[in-house]
């Protein structure tokens, strides 16, 4: 099936292309990458995207909706907007980054960074600041493309470093291993389990 994608902001997107093939779906249409405020306020005004032919998946952080549980932000997001929507509209949220489904490669990730495997969390959805827990590994990388590229120098206002976005698109891309990943982050298991449904 095709599905069509409402991102958050680019890396949603690179992980999307990914996810979307090994689930057994095509990506379509690609909408959004404005941030949290757009897809909160805009996810149902894309619900005729979702057909029986067509799918759409809305995909952003859950630390941005700033509820206490998934089931509050499916609320703020769709339910109170659009109560029944079809099986082919698919909101995930990634708890609490989309970084916590990249930390959750631990082998793949830590190798890539140039770390023991040990650094690495064994709960990364637990981590409240996944995208600052990543940087922070990178900081500790035997490899200094690594360390400039993730993180930003010391004392720097940057939350990440320059090259940040095109590393982690390169993990992603070619090494970043879904089931893997799917072991240590439960809200990327559910994502890979809804989007198998469609199948």
């Amino acid at each position: 099936m095709t599905i069509n994608l409402l991102a958050e902001g680019f890396m949603e997107e690179v992980v999307a292309k990914k996810l979307l093939p090994f689930c057994g779906h095509e990506l379509g249409a690609v909408y959004g990458k404005k941030g949290c405020a757009f897809v909160r306020e805009k996810a149902v005004s894309f619900r005729h995207l979702a057909t029986t032919e067509t799918g759409l998946l809305v995909l952003t952080d859950f630390r941005d909706a700033k509820k206490e549980c998934i089931l509050e932000a499916l609320h703020e997001y769709i339910f109170s907007k659009f109560s029944n929507p079809p099986n082919t509209y698919l909101c995930r949220f990634a708890v609490n980054e989309l970084e916590s489904w990249l930390l959750a490669d631990r082998e793949g990730l830590a190798k890539y960074l140039g770390i023991s495997v040990a650094m690495m969390p064994l709960q990364p959805e637990r981590e409240e600041y996944p995208k600052q827990a990543l940087v922070g590994l990178a900081r500790r990388s035997r490899r200094k493309a690594i360390r400039d590229g993730i993180a930003p120098p010391q004392g720097h206002r940057a939350s990440v470093g320059p090259v940040y976005q095109g590393l982690m698109e390169e993990f992603i891309c070619k090494y970043w291993n879904i089931e893997n990943a799917a072991l240590y982050a439960p809200s990327l298991a559910r994502c890979i389990y809804r989007l198998q449904e469609l199948v």
